[in-house]
């Protein structure tokens, strides 16, 4: 069986992981934007990434126009972001918030902390940040907010390396 990691990339963090993932699983990568249909028809497994952006998987609007496609795959979604490992609210609350129903059934999800560099951003996405820094009613939030972070660490992917593993030879034994 087939697997291959798609990914889509803000600010670079989503790519790193999936850079990693694909060295430690031997996987091929793709930016979502090369992802055919006649392309991912092809594989079994399909590793999925994204970066958060105002509460919003960039693939968010992929993955609903791809129901069809993934109906009967294997899907593994990673999602990149600055929720904290332990904050099972919020993620539960981007998955709610960004997949239908039957996708949140279907896709097994991964959180990965990721990275903001407040001078990589664009303008606009600066004040993003600055009005919802300001909104935060969390005071460690708020700092973290205002002065960036960098969470990122190959060893943040051993729960889905070891996932990615499991599913491929899973899939090889049917």
């Amino acid at each position: 069986m087939k697997g291959i990691i798609i990914y889509q990339s803000r600010y670079g963090a989503t790519e790193q992981y999936a850079r990693w993932l694909a060295e430690a699983t031997r996987l091929p990568m793709l930016s979502l934007d090369r992802a055919t249909p006649a392309i991912l028809a092809g594989y079994d497994i399909i590793i999925l990434g994204s970066s958060v952006y105002v509460g919003k998987l960039l693939v968010a609007k992929w993955l609903d126009q791809n129901a069809g496609l993934l109906a009967g795959k294997k899907v593994l979604l990673f999602i990149v972001c600055g929720t904290t490992a332990d904050d099972n609210g919020q993620q539960q609350e981007l998955i709610r918030n960004n997949l239908g129903r039957a996708l949140s059934r279907s896709i097994e999800t991964f959180f990965l902390p990721g990275r903001c560099v407040i001078a990589n951003l664009s303008w606009k996405d600066r004040i993003v940040l600055k009005i919802g820094a300001w909104l935060q009613k969390d005071p460690q939030k708020k700092v973290v907010m205002n002065q960036g972070f960098d969470y990122m660490d190959q060893k943040n992917l051993t729960r889905l390396i070891a996932a990615v593993k499991h599913s491929v030879k899973e899939a090889a034994l049917c």
